[in-house]
């Protein structure tokens, strides 16, 4: 006889995991190998305080028998299962031994260890606030001083005091010790002067580094440098500063989109506090003082004189949660609990809720939701919280009426065990089902995932292999460091560790520092003080947390999809992250030091894309096989080839800007004649795509990627001249204007969103002679809707329309041209505005601006091969915050006309959508930063409201696990240049699957000129013949598309460059000449031809 129930299937058990009140839960036992006719089936289950009971089980055929149970009220059920056979001993189903789901035993005996099933009341406002975001916990005293630190710790460490003596160091880099008396109790309290206006004035770097929450430790009155001893709780402790900066705090942590978790601890105060007063230090009588004190009753005292204490620590006394006083100051509409809510606060961790009973917990919830109804409630539980056993009591935590979830030790465990070989995969694997079963959604989602604290060290020393503490003294702990070798082992372990944190079930915490790698062991070594930025030397952490909350953030469902774990083998670890709509990814982590490993996977999706390593991923038999380094992680996306991409034809194609484009007079190539007949070139080389840089007004310069509108055309692109478009102008009214031209009322009505106010913007400039919009008078400082009614502007801002007019009918003739011949046109659009702009003159709000329009904020790059010092644009950057808010509804704008005037877009700078380098202005490079961009939230936004999206996404420079998931969930192609390839392209070219193979781009040398300088010595001849044979490579490859640049076809040198990128001035210049035209026809097109590539042939 064999009796199969797995609890995590749903032939067996449906639904999965915790259900909600009022569920009906339906379970099911396979009998093999025995008659099911002689059978009986019961299902036992146990629900604390109510006791057994028993349902009889249904035969439903083929030896399956079924149950339904109705779960109608928040509790834990076990339950397991009994089968009698007449004339055979009884058989129990249960659990397997030390857990409590998945595939059932059999026992020979009545106490079988049970299924767990938990039952909870759902919340209905959720704090997702909290729940999408990530928290930065931090220890107060040792954080960051303010400018008045030290005469505020100096007037409350100088106070005369009985009991433990309080000192300030001065030194910010002194390691912390406890200085300890004979019975060892803390002699002296050390205090370092961290302050709330410390940290409020570190919120800007928090917010950068995408933290949505900050977790304090407690910051109430108390006599510790840690505070858990509350002294008074109505109060902030003095050497931190006043409510007044608390409430500050909040405010301005809320103005950048993060919210304040204060530390409650409600079980025990301190003794030496306005409660209990053992020493007298405050004024009135305290419950040590007097039996006839008010705070008598708030506390534990037994006849002979003792009283209860936390844990035995004499000077943390127990608060008798009873006392209707207590309930009063914590619980009551004015209470502790809810006047710091009211404060600025939008939750609470409570400290050892194992401490506090379930009654008093609901009753703390209460509290909490009566001030705000999104608020959160946390608990400070070490073990599984679903089914805790506290002083023999089952607690109930998790099902609906106390706990919102609990700091998640057991997360921190199975990381910790599995990275460090104390279990293997099949066991970490085990963990995390156990709690995916145990814990209901909403407090998985909730759950506090850290990997260190101010109870356990942090987690660089944990990851290097920190000593035995038993063996070191106290004293030690804070100054004990890895050694070198120890510490690069501590960082690889660290990107698993965080990889798993910001991919897990729940809401990442990193303990202040984690992010620079400070070192220490268990307290006080775990409480150093924050590295000031001169005493950063080393950001490989810091790299580490911002590329995998990077993962996090291009990969929604990281934070609300489902999870599924399973181990490939002891040493590789994997779990599936499944969102609402399918999305999938499969997190896999190999802990080995020594051993790589080849593991399949199943496939998910029609492709699969490794967004760490960026290969796409081989299917097979709907299985992806891949290799794993030691210590070696991968992100497999599943997806469907289709994503928001427009998919691209096969083909080539070219890259020449009108400009670029040949005339017979010598000037700059012009929308017309010259660009039609450049057309039948293209036509008759065959190929598909015409790809030109921006054609909005350029700047001083002539740079296309700047200038003062990014909507407007580049009026210098036309055949006529100002004066010409001006005479034309004033004939076309002579005739009617726009009365008797319908076609120019349908153009002013298309592009009505920003026509007039870039024709008002011109007028003004042209008025104030080409001043820069930051000179010009008060009253038209910013745009208004009244400016075209002024006479200084009106009748140049008309002109101005009726040019851009002229510029919209002669791009449509090019582009009609172009579609009879067959040829697409790839647009580009630059990623930012310029600071005189129209743009920013007009939607000022869409900027870093400042109320007077100056930039507060500057786009920029950090430095590359390109420019070793880095790059300051000046370009202000996007208020990305307000543009979510109104649906990027700018973007939106600017993208309608983007496809209203290509047939494909090149997103310029497309790394700057997930990560942007932002500089304040004024300051240099250095001081720049990684900001987080709307990811593909905007191209979501952008997709549901103009469908699949026509775009190449110019994904050039260094690639983080971010971007590639962003890139990923887009689906739009990317660009592989042939001079960034990391092999020898001599041997043969191998394109990046989903890439567009580009010779060479605007911003690059050309190809000649590349093969001259890397490959042929410098010897001209010799380059272009290895330049001749790299395209010809490069159009038998399997690109799907190749594009070159019409210096690469003509064979031209790097005299020929489009640009060199951070050099002001000689750019932009470079026209082909039509005979060198001309005669690369025919030579192209037969390369075209053999390589299967020519638009119309088969």
């Amino acid at each position: 006889m064999r009796l199969i129930h797995n609890s995590r299937l749903p032939q067996f058990r449906t639904p999965f995991g915790a259900v909600t009140t009022g569920t009906t839960l339906s379970l099911s036992v396979i009998l093999e190998d025995a008659d099911p006719a002689q059978a009986t089936l019961t299902l036992r289950t146990w629900v604390d305080e109510i006791g057994e009971s028993l349902y009889p089980m249904t035969h439903e055929g083929d030896g399956i028998f079924s149950v339904e149970l109705e779960c109608t009220e928040p509790c834990l059920i076990w339950y397991s299962f009994i089968c009698n056979i007449e004339g055979q001993p009884e058989v129990r189903l249960g659990a397997p031994q030390g857990r409590t789901g998945g595939e059932g035993v059999t026992y020979d005996y009545a106490e079988v260890p049970s299924f767990q099933v938990t039952v909870y009341k759902h919340r209905e406002v959720r704090p997702e606030w909290y729940e999408r975001g990530m928290v930065y916990q931090i220890f107060p005293d040792r954080y960051a001083r303010d400018e008045h630190w030290r005469e505020r710790t100096l007037a409350e460490v100088e106070k005369p005091r009985n009991g433990i003596q309080r000192r300030m160091v001065e030194d910010w880099n002194e390691p912390p010790v406890y200085e300890r008396a004979e019975d060892g109790s803390i002699k002296t309290w050390d205090f370092y002067g961290g302050s709330l206006k410390g940290i409020q004035e570190d919120l800007p770097r928090i917010a950068e580094l995408g933290f949505t929450a900050i977790y304090l430790n407690p910051i109430f009155e108390a006599a510790s440098n840690h505070r858990y001893d509350t002294a008074d709780y109505t109060k902030i402790d003095p050497i931190l500063g006043t409510e007044q900066d608390f409430t500050e705090l909040c405010e301005a942590a809320e103005k950048l989109g993060i919210s304040i978790i204060l530390d409650g601890v409600f079980n025990h105060t301190g003794d030496d506090s306005i409660y209990f007063n053992r020493y007298g230090n405050y004024p009135g009588v305290g419950a040590w003082q007097s039996e006839d004190s008010p705070w008598r009753d708030a506390f534990y005292f037994h006849e002979d004189g003792s009283y209860d204490c936390w844990w035995g620590v004499g000077n943390m006394p127990a608060i008798n949660e009873s006392s209707e006083l207590v309930r009063e100051r914590l619980l009551g509409k004015d209470g502790v609990i809810r006047k710091w809510l009211r404060a600025g606060a939008h939750g609470w961790r409570l400290d050892v809720a194992d401490e506090l009973s379930d009654d008093f917990l609901a009753e703390i919830k209460k509290a909490v939701l009566a001030e705000k109804p999104d608020a959160l409630l946390l608990g400070e539980v070490w073990e599984d919280a679903s089914n805790k056993i506290s002083y023999g009591h089952l607690r109930r935590y998790l099902q609906g009426s106390e706990l919102d979830s609990a700091m998640d030790y057991p997360f921190r465990d199975m990381v910790i065990g599995f990275l460090m070989g104390y279990k293997n995969a099949y066991q970490a694997a085990e963990d995390i089902e156990t709690l995916r079963e145990n814990y209901p959604r909403e407090a998985l989602s909730c759950a506090l995932n850290l990997l260190s604290s101010h109870d356990r060290p942090r987690i660089i020393s944990v990851l290097g292999g920190g000593p035995d503490e038993s063996q070191l003294p106290e004293c030690e702990r804070s100054k004990w460091r890895l050694d070198e070798n120890s510490m690069g082992l501590a960082k690889s372990r660290f990107w698993l560790a965080t990889l798993m944190q910001m991919t897990f079930p729940g809401v990442p915490s990193i303990y202040y520092g984690d992010e620079y790698g400070l070192e220490g062991l268990t307290d006080p070594g775990n409480r150093r003080t924050m590295p000031t930025k001169e005493n950063l030397h080393d950001f490989d952490t810091f790299a580490i947390v911002k590329n995998a909350s990077a993962v996090r953030r291009a990969l929604p469902f990281m934070v609300d999809g489902e999870i599924k774990a399973f181990a490939l083998n002891d040493e590789v670890l994997a779990y599936t992250r499944t969102g609402k709509d399918g999305e999938a990814a499969t997190v896999i982590i190999n802990r080995s030091l020594r051993n790589s490993h080849r593991v399949t996977i199943p496939a998910l999706g029609e492709c699969a894309s490794d967004v760490i390593s960026g290969h796409e991923c081989e299917i097979h038999n709907g299985t992806v096989t891949l290799d794993l380094y030691p210590l070696g992680s991968s992100i497999i996306y599943h997806h469907a080839e289709q994503r928001l991409q427009e998919p691209l034809d096969h083909g080539a194609g070219v890259v020449c800007h009108i400009t670029s484009v040949p005339t017979d007079d010598g000037k700059p190539g012009t929308i017309g004649a010259p660009t039609r007949r450049f057309i039948d070139h293209l036509a008759a080389m065959g190929m598909r795509y015409w790809q030109v840089l921006p054609v909005n007004p350029t700047d001083f310069f002539r740079s296309p990627y700047a200038g003062p509108s990014a909507f407007a055309g580049n009026i210098d692109l036309l055949p006529e001249s100002h004066e010409e478009l001006a005479a034309d102008f004033e004939t076309w009214k002579a005739r009617g204007g726009e009365d008797a031209d319908p076609l120019y009322t349908a153009f002013k009505h298309r592009n009505a969103d920003w026509l007039e106010k870039y024709c008002v913007y011109m007028a003004v400039k042209k008025n104030f002679e080409g001043e820069s919009r930051h000179d010009w008078p008060a009253d038209v400082a910013r745009y208004n809707e009244h400016l075209i009614d002024d006479k200084r502007f009106h009748d140049e801002a008309e002109l101005q329309a009726y040019m851009q007019y002229r510029f919209d009918l002669a791009w449509c003739e090019l582009m009609n041209y172009a579609h009879k011949k067959g040829i697409e046109v790839i647009g580009d659009i630059p990623m930012y505005v310029s600071d005189d702009s129209a743009d920013a003159w007009s939607e000022p709000e869409n900027f870093w601006l400042s109320d007077t329009g100056k930039a507060i904020e500057i786009s920029g790059a950090p430095p590359d091969n390109f420019a070793p010092e880095g790059q300051v644009w000046g370009n202000p950057t996007f208020r990305w915050d307000h543009m979510k808010q109104n649906g990027y509804s700018w973007w939106m704008d600017r993208l309608r006309r983007a496809f209203s005037l290509y047939d494909r877009v090149r997103l310029d700078h497309f790394l700057g959508f997930h990560s942007y380098f932002s500089i304040p202005a004024g300051k240099a490079c250095a001081d720049g930063r990684w900001l987080a961009g709307p990811g593909k939230d905007l191209f979501q936004t952008a997709y549901d409201e103009l469908g699949p999206l026509n775009f190449i996404a110019e994904d050039l420079g260094y690639l983080t696990p971010g971007v590639r998931a962003m890139a990923s969930t887009c689906g739009f192609p990317g660009m592989d240049v042939l001079e960034f390839s990391d092999y020898d392209v001599r041997c043969g070219v191998h394109p990046t699957p989903g890439k567009i193979l580009y010779t060479s781009t605007h911003d690059t040398s050309t190809l000649a000129g590349w093969c001259t300088r890397s490959f042929a010595g410098g010897d001209e001849p010799s380059g272009v013949e290895v330049a001749a044979k790299l395209m010809s490579d490069a159009l038998a490859s399997d690109a799907p598309l190749v594009m070159m640049p019409l210096q690469d076809i003509l064979r031209l040198g790097d005299d020929a460059r489009m640009n060199v990128p951070g050099v002001a001035t000689g750019n932009w210049t470079w026209q082909a000449d039509e005979a060198d035209v001309a005669a690369a026809e025919g030579k192209t097109a037969q390369l075209l031809r053999n390589n299967h590539r020519f638009w119309g042939e088969a």
